[in-house]
């Protein structure tokens, strides 16, 4: 007899590897059997086998001899074939997998991060890292209820690949305690930043740095306070110098240092007369001279912190830092001179005028502080946004920083938007006299993730972050629910009490991970402990567990596909009936209850998010489209609808979207963004665009985006609509840029096949 294996080739039939197969399932059922009956059964096997068999015939006739005779030992058989064959299975995408990353293959593996260079050694290297991650992760840290889940598309345990390595997702850092006194690194202690390029120097490199200890993005959450200092600092060196300057010409030299920095507290000098009787000198002309000096040094300090971060490729993948910058409250000289300048080069764009995808950047909003009536009845009646303009009187301080934060998402897609105002968003303590305000104000992520409540501290966005997320297949549930009922009460009981289920279950999963992450010790983080970036973390010791410093963070449980979720329920979408939009807000409702009952249970940062989807809005979808097939306005696309967002392909207007998705923010405290699209002419109508952040401000949207694109010839650089071809040069290489879920790509030839008919459906919301 002979045996044909899994790969094709014939071997000499061995009957004594039936016999050793039978052994070791009795053995699992605690069941002894005599050599003699061992081999009766074997015979009895290999009787009905004909001279050329395949192994899986010969197992199929183990099975059946066993469930003749043992039923209970063919239970253990048929599990030990199930565990064998999903083994092979997983060794087969495995391999699979790192063949299309070595031969650069354009496919959903390559291109799941659209800032990944997976085609670069170090792209390829992380690429095939994480696959052999994420597989040794689901087989031996993660219990097999959810690690089946997970695979079969019931939930998503986002970046499975650093599970082993029990780091979290992101942390917001407080730069005042990182520079103040200096912070240690690796080889040593760095010194306290004198100048405002040293501080922009410094900021990148704590971004860099803490990038590697950390598996998602880092946030400064008030980036103007931070920087302030340093234009200061600066601003005192120009001073000095200058004084030195002009008593070295009138002969007289003398340390003036300590006079300077005793009588010298802002930017902003009115009273020249204490310095022209102190040096007997035109000190009106020197503090001229010095504004000009310390600004053309704070743009040049912004335009290395921006093309720093553009090209420092430290993160795995050969990827650049994943960072956000908040900003928009501090109203001192020197913070609002920070971010001006910021704006401008963020306008200029690198090197050929490209558009900077990082950092990430939101202006926070706040009513008096940037904000007012009376301000933005000026600006509608005003026909154009120039300098004399800005120098305007305003009643908010900082008005003019959020037009030109306008202007400036109107060319570059940055700044997003986050609303202090919103009542969720709204701290009990703040106070626009309080001069570290901003410890009070939320900050988010770039691509949505918000921190903001504690249960176990104060509540702040400050040296904080999210733990891990895991995100809900909402669509399926939908699915489920109308496959079930024809009854519509009992087809919406059904899906509210499974979406329940899920929020329950991923709360055990994401304890069960936060209990791993909590056993990693303190000198696996050596920047982000030893520097006490995050809570509590600077009263460790190297070899102590970091423990119960990560309850300060947030366990998000994250949802997708709710458009898709009612339309397989109702043929319709949230935005286009009400009784429809009523299900999925007291559902989402219903779970954002549930996580606070757990919140105060567990004393743990449970929080609903709306997930930011990249890869997994394709993940979803092809698993189910195999398990129902096509069904329209479900499974019939490549892509599922990010989190609460209506169908990108709806014909709604600006406002619409807004009142209709604004209601979701207050329930998804984890994070959330509403985006409006535009058309590529933006940039020509700031008045429409004015209108839709006061929309997003005066209903209640807590983060919110202008999404239009931007095309650049690569060959000439020309900027503008661009269809086929350049409308200068005539080349096709066209760099297209878009954002994608809260951030931007340099181009959407990296996006994953999903991502990219979704950005083809979307329509403009005039």
């Amino acid at each position: 007899m002979e045996i044909i294996k899994r790969d094709g080739q014939k071997q000499t039939f061995d009957k004594a590897k039936i016999t050793s197969a039978m052994k070791k399932s009795f053995l699992a059922a605690n069941i002894e059997l005599s050599k003699e009956e061992l081999e009766a059964l074997t015979t009895k096997t290999v009787s009905r086998l004909s001279n050329v068999v395949s192994v899986e015939k010969v197992q199929d006739e183990v099975e059946i001899t066993l469930m003749e005779n043992y039923p209970e030992v063919a239970q253990k058989y048929i599990r030990y074939r199930e565990i064998r064959s999903k083994n092979r299975s997983e060794k087969e995408f495995l391999t699979k997998a790192i063949e299309s990353i070595v031969s650069i293959e354009q496919n959903d593996i390559t291109n799941e991060n659209a800032n990944m260079s997976a085609q670069t050694p170090s792209g390829q290297m992380m690429g095939i890292a994480s696959q052999a991650s994420k597989n040794y992760a689901l087989r031996y840290l993660v219990s097999e209820e959810y690690a089946q889940l997970h695979q079969s598309g019931d939930i998503h345990i986002h970046d499975l690949d650093y599970y082993p390595t029990k780091t979290t997702t992101c942390l917001q850092y407080d730069l005042k305690k990182l520079f103040d006194g200096g912070f240690k690194s690796k080889h040593g202690k760095i010194k306290e930043p004198q100048s405002i390029m040293s501080y922009a120097q410094l900021a990148t490199i704590a971004f860099q740095t803490n990038q590697n200890e950390q598996h998602g993005g880092q946030a400064i959450p008030a980036f103007d306070f931070y920087m302030a200092p340093g234009v200061l600092k600066s601003f005192k060196k120009i001073v000095i110098e200058l004084i030195n300057y002009q008593l070295f010409l009138n002969d007289e030299t003398r340390d003036i240092k300590d006079f300077v920095n005793e009588n010298i507290t802002s930017i902003s000098i009115s009273d020249f007369s204490l310095f022209e009787k102190e040096f007997n000198i035109d000190f009106k002309k020197i503090y001229e001279l010095a504004l000009i000096k310390v600004r053309k040094e704070t743009n040049q300090a912004m335009e290395s912190f921006i093309h720093n971060l553009n090209t420092m490729h430290s993160r795995g993948g050969n990827q650049v830092v994943f960072s956000s910058i908040n900003y928009g409250t501090d109203t001192s000289d020197e913070g609002r001179m920070v971010i001006e300048e910021l704006l401008k080069v963020t306008q200029k764009g690198l090197g050929n005028r490209e558009v900077p995808v990082f950092p990430i950047q939101i202006f926070k909003v706040k009513n008096g502080v940037n904000i007012s009536d009376e301000d933005l009845k000026l600006a509608y009646s005003t026909m154009e946004w120039n300098e004399e303009f800005f120098a305007s009187k305003f009643k908010a301080r900082n008005f003019d920083l959020f037009l030109r934060s306008i202007k400036t998402t109107a060319t570059s897609l940055f700044p997003n938007f986050v609303f202090l105002d919103a009542p969720f968003n709204v701290h009990e303590d703040w106070d626009i006299n309080d001069p570290n305000r901003y410890e009070n104000e939320v900050a988010t992520m770039g691509c949505r993730t918000r921190v903001f409540e504690n249960i176990n501290g104060d509540k702040s966005a400050i040296r904080r972050g999210n733990l891990s997320f895991t995100t809900i297949n909402m669509p399926r549930l939908g699915i489920e629910a109308a496959k079930k009922y024809d009854n519509e009460d009992e087809m919406i009981e059904f899906f509210q009490s499974e979406c329940l289920r899920y929020v329950d279950l991923i709360a055990k999963q994401l304890k069960e991970r936060l209990d791993y992450q909590k056993s990693a010790l303190v000198l696996q983080f050596p920047f982000m402990m030893y520097n006490g970036l995050w809570q509590d973390s600077e009263t460790k010791l190297p070899n102590d567990a970091v423990n119960e410093i990560l309850n300060h963070g947030t366990l998000g449980i994250g949802f997708i596909g709710a458009h898709n979720a009612m339309y397989a329920m109702f043929k319709k979408g949230h935005d286009e009936d009400k009784k429809v939009y009523d299900v999925l807000y007291n559902t989402l409702s219903m779970m954002n209850d549930r996580i606070s009952e757990l919140k105060e249970e567990h004393k743990l940062n449970y929080s609903l998010l709306a997930t930011p989807a990249e890869g997994l809005s394709g993940r979803f979808v092809k698993i189910d489209n195999k398990v129902y097939g096509d069904i329209e306005g479900v499974t019939d696309k490549s892509y599922y609808v990010n989190s609460f967002h209506v169908d990108v392909a709806s014909n709604i207007s600006a406002i619409d979207k807004i009142k209709l998705e604004a209601p979701f923010h207050a329930l998804t405290l984890g994070g959330h963004i509403t985006y409006i699209e535009v058309d590529g002419e933006a940039k020509k109508n700031l008045h429409s665009l004015l209108k839709i952040v006061e929309a997003m401000y005066r209903e209640g949207i807590g983060y919110g985006s202008i999404n239009h694109p931007v095309d650049q010839c690569v060959s000439c650089n020309y900027k503008g609509i661009i269809y086929a071809e350049c409308p200068l040069c005539g080349s096709e290489q066209i760099r297209r840029m878009r954002r994608i879920t809260g951030y931007l790509t340099g181009d959407l030839t990296t996006w994953n096949n999903a991502k990219k008919e979704e950005e083809k459906d979307r329509v403009k919301h005039l």
